[in-house]
Parts: C-alpha cells; sequence; structure tokens
C-alpha cells in the first residue's frame, strides 16, 4: 500500500473512531411511558372533516420565533423538481417556531421548543453542521416567562431534530410537561443509533414522561393516523412521516379559523405547493406522500390558514412573538 493509501485509510480508520466514539457518548436521560391525554376513542370517531368544523374551539394560538437557522441547499425543498422557481433551494437563513395552544379549560400545549438560548448550533455526527443565531431572551422559556405562563400540560415533539428540539431541556426543567411524540419518533430517539437521525445526545439530557400519539390514533379522512388530543375536536396530531420516522403535522380547529401547521413535513409554501420535499429525508417517498395527503386535507377546509415549517415570507419583520387568531 503507498504512503497516499495509507494516508486514506489512516483519515477512514479516525473518522470511524470518531463517529464510533460520539455514538458511545450518546446517553440520554430516562424516558418514562405514560398514558395522560384524554384522546377520543376510535369508536367516537368523527365521520368527517366536516363534523369536526361544525364544532370550534376558542383556541389560543401564540407562535415564538426562537432563532434562526441556517439551511444548505437543497434541504428545504428539492430545487429539481418541476415547477419549483429558481433560487429555493439556495442557503437560506430560516425561522425556528415554537407555538403555544392554551384550551378553553386551561390546559397549555407548546408545539416545539425551537432552538435553545446561546449558542444554538447544531451537528449531525461530525458531517453536517447547522449554524444557527439568535438573541437574547428569544428563547421560549424567556418568552413564556415574560407572558406569565406558569404551566405547560404537554409539548407535542412534532420531531427531534435541533431546530424544533434543542430547547427541549430548559422547558422540562421549567414546566415538566408531558411529551406527546409518535411511538416511531420516540423509538428513534432511544435508539443508539440516534444521532445518524439528526438527535443530537445533548439535547435529551434532561428526564422525560413520553406518551406516544398512537395512543389516540384513529383513522380520518385523507390524511389517515390522526389523534385527537383533548377528544373535543379542537387540536389534532397528524402522522405525516418521511422528514423523519415519526413525523407529524398539526391542525388546529379555532374559533378564529382552522390552522394547519405542516411543520417540517413542508418546509417552504413552495415545498407544499410543488411536492418537493427536501434532500435529508429519511424517506422521501413517504415525505412526499405525506404532503399528497396534506394537499387534499388542506383543499376540504375552506379558508384554513397554512403555516409552513420556516418559510420565511410568513414571519417578516423583527416581532418574535405573534397571536396567530389575530392573523387572517
Amino acid at each position: 500500500m503507498g504512503s497516499g493509501a495509507w494516508a486514506r485509510a489512516g483519515r477512514t480508520v479516525a473518522l470511524a473512531g470518531t463517529l464510533a466514539a460520539s455514538l458511545a457518548a450518546c446517553d440520554i436521560g430516562d424516558i418514562t411511558d405514560v398514558q395522560q391525554a384524554s384522546w377520543r376513542a376510535a369508536a367516537d370517531a368523527p365521520q368527517s372533516w366536516d363534523e369536526v368544523l361544525a364544532s370550534p374551539t376558542d383556541l389560543g394560538v401564540t407562535a415564538f420565533v426562537t432563532g434562526e437557522v441556517f439551511a444548505g441547499g437543497g434541504v428545504l425543498i428539492d430545487p429539481t423538481v418541476e415547477g419549483v422557481p429558481d433560487g429555493l433551494g439556495d442557503d437560506q437563513w430560516v425561522p425556528s417556531i415554537s407555538y403555544l395552544v392554551t384550551h378553553p379549560s386551561g390546559q397549555r400545549v407548546l408545539l416545539d421548543s425551537g432552538v435553545r438560548a446561546g449558542k444554538c448550533s447544531y451537528q449531525i455526527l461530525v458531517v453536517l453542521d447547522f449554524p444557527c443565531r439568535n438573541k437574547p431572551g428569544q428563547d421560549v422559556v424567556s418568552q413564556l416567562t415574560r407572558d406569565g405562563v406558569e404551566s405547560i400540560d404537554y409539548l407535542v415533539a412534532t420531531h427531534f431534530h435541533g431546530d424544533h428540539a434543542s430547547g427541549l431541556g430548559p422547558v422540562l426543567a421549567r414546566y415538566d410537561p408531558v411529551v406527546i411524540a409518535s411511538a416511531a419518533e420516540i423509538d428513534a430517539l432511544r435508539s443508539p443509533l440516534r444521532e445518524t437521525q439528526g438527535y443530537r445526545y445533548e439535547q435529551f439530557a434532561a428526564d422525560m414522561r413520553v406518551e406516544a400519539a398512537d395512543n389516540g390514533f384513529i383513522s380520518m379522512p385523507h390524511i389517515g393516523d390522526a389523534a385527537d388530543l383533548f377528544g373535543d375536536g379542537s387540536v389534532w396530531l397528524l402522522a405525516t412521516p418521511g422528514h423523519t420516522p415519526g413525523h407529524m403535522s398539526v391542525f388546529l380547529n379555532a374559533t378564529s379559523g382552522p390552522i394547519l401547521m405542516t411543520f417540517d413535513a413542508a418546509h417552504l409554501e413552495a415545498t407544499f405547493q410543488y411536492n418537493a420535499p427536501g434532500g435529508l429525508g429519511a424517506d422521501l417517498e413517504a415525505a412526499s406522500d405525506s404532503i399528497a395527503k396534506l394537499t387534499t386535507l388542506a383543499q376540504s377546509f375552506p379558508g384554513a390558514r397554512l403555516v409552513y415549517g420556516h418559510e420565511p415570507a410568513q414571519w417578516g419583520g423583527d416581532a418574535i412573538r405573534r397571536d396567530l387568531t389575530e392573523i387572517q
């Protein structure tokens, strides 16, 4: 073997050793399974979304921009799909959002935790870097504290990537909510190979109580598996795998108007419009199928507002807090 080959072999061994050490260090906190949500029973499932829309709920919905992440070309959208405008696959800064949903019962649900305070950049193994920027007091716990929020009952983890979950630890420390995620997403988090899915171990050092949304999944038109969190048709968790094995989107049946939140099933409006999921999806075929289902579902919600995972055009300006019930 020549000196160049030895050097290449050495670099390969060193990289393998680094990856092995990284995976070996992936200790996370204890994960305890619980059952606390008031899921709608399958026997009581509505026959149509029209039936759901006929009984909206007076939900409070507040969006918190926790920071911005720098997404590389092709991550947000597949620019090779026919019709996608030039430039949408370019590198760009995009917002990282956490949403607080307040139910008339007084229960509160946090949809994702956004990025953490301080240094929020993260890495998948030693290969992919995702720069992040934020300002002091922009993290979701600081914003919730300023709003006087004393309790959070549930944290819905649409998935566990850093731009959606690196703020999880402080939320658990401050509020100790039950974390709701799909069973597939919880299994991926528990896997010793979690970092290959982009789940950085230091984000999950805190102990957590988790409940699988699958406990409440019933079959609903157009979308398939959907879970009615409060059993009253107000907050629905929708199975939209592809971006990650257990990704979920959310539908809010609010009196101010229905809101369909794709999260990372569609990062951008154009991702949704052209069915062009980005190239880091765990399963791009499944991701495309999820967008197709969400598109059909959106068509059955007259006047519904669509909120995408990271669409910069929806979060222009300097505001880091918005009341979604007041935005038409």
